[in-house]
């Protein structure tokens, strides 16, 4: 183990001995995060088009609505008939629709699960965002009618009298927060910063995986892989000690950088348990890929440039630098091939919805060890 240890902190000396290094894994990622996360996040980009369909035309349908539709930073909602919905959906022309069916005031009376569903198109991967929304504006109803049924009783009036107060008193109440809670879970209103956070966190990370992973042909170039072979250190120690130190450098970088976002661009990450799992798994992809590559390229500047330009392209389709709904949809199907599209849907659901991303950590896991297995055959130790 002490064998192990020694190659595996020399690796991590040597890499951060450079100043270059810092630039690299911790300047750079903070400025593009700044930069694009201020970009995505303004004004002037267009919000998500829902269609609302009310086929109740209930007084507490058309509260949904106003509910869904004021102060709404997630999406834009207009009201539409069923068919109009439908062909916009088929059309692409919005990401989806939120159906209200008939009875469904009536069901909320009774205490029955209201008939409504979220309908969207395939390549909407974050749903759970709109959903979660839906969610917890279905809750504020229902305590909202509660209430008013309640009153009703005691007093003998019409519940709808009071829960026209109520709504009218609701309506004038501001809230600066950003995250609701939903039976344990949270929902978090992502901007611009967050998700340029991740993104080019993922994408700076893979930038240094794929340099210290060339260190092994630098080693066999310049003797020193020959020397350790000669040492009373193994093969395995000496291969475990270098994929230690990358999985060492890779955690310190994207830990750096997630402390870094959360203290000067109050970027939540979720869960620190799930986070873990999940970067544990997306370095161990990364590691994989940089090793694949190492057995294909003969020399470093080799491997640096494929490398980055293997990174760069993945991480465009991926949708690292922006929303992979703007993206084409023989894109967005190439992005389903690519662990950055997994490492960011990992981390939207941790961040989103506090829940555990155990597809995207299986998906990773399994990139990782097909890398892995087609590094390790291409290298040669001798």
């Amino acid at each position: 183990m002490r064998k192990i240890w020694n190659i595996c902190s020399f690796e991590i000396q040597r890499v951060f001995k450079e100043r270059q290094s810092y630039l690299i894994m911790f300047a750079m990622p903070l400025i593009f995060t700044l930069l694009f996360g201020t970009l995505m996040g303004s004004d002037d980009r267009d919000p998500l088009a829902v269609t609302f369909v009310d086929e109740d035309k209930s007084l507490l349908s058309k509260s949904l609505f106003e509910e869904l539709h004021e102060k709404n930073a997630l999406f834009t909602l207009e009201k539409g008939s069923n068919q109009d919905a439908l062909t916009d959906l088929d059309n692409k022309k919005i990401v989806g629709v939120i159906h209200v069916g008939k009875g469904f005031e009536a069901k909320m009376l009774e205490g029955d699960l209201p008939n409504v569903r979220f309908e969207h198109i395939p390549e909407f991967t974050t749903s759970q965002t709109i959903t979660g929304y839906l969610s917890n504006k279905l809750s504020k109803l229902n305590i909202e009618m509660n209430g008013s049924l309640v009153w009703s009783e005691q007093s003998g009036e019409d519940w709808k009298k009071l829960y026209g107060k109520l709504r009218t008193e609701s309506d004038t109440e501001e809230s600066g927060l950003k995250q609701v809670t939903l039976g344990g879970g949270r929902v978090n209103e992502q901007g611009g910063l967050s998700r340029s956070a991740s993104g080019f966190s993922i994408m700076f990370l893979m930038i240094t995986m794929m340099s210290v992973t060339g260190t092994i042909l630098e080693a066999r170039s310049n003797g020193v892989w020959y020397r350790l072979l000669s040492t009373p250190a193994s093969r395995f120690e000496i291969a475990f000690g270098y994929l230690l130190s990358f999985f060492m450098i890779g955690w310190i970088q994207f830990g750096i950088l997630m402390l870094a976002t959360s203290i000067f661009f109050d970027v939540s990450w979720g869960n620190p348990i799930y986070l873990v799992l999940l970067v544990s798994a997306m370095l161990f992809a990364i590691v994989g890929l940089g090793l694949m590559i190492s057995g294909f390229v003969k020399t470093v500047e080799q491997q640096s440039a494929i490398g980055n330009l293997v990174v760069i392209s993945t991480c465009m389709i991926a949708g690292v630098y922006w929303p992979l709904e703007i993206e084409p949809a023989f894109m967005q199907k190439m992005a389903e091939f690519l662990p950055q599209r997994w490492a960011m849907k990992g981390l939207t659901d941790i961040a989103g919805n506090g829940s555990l991303p155990i597809e995207s950590i299986a998906i990773l896991l399994l990139f990782g060890l097909v890398f892995l297995l087609l590094g390790i055959r291409r290298i040669r130790f001798e």
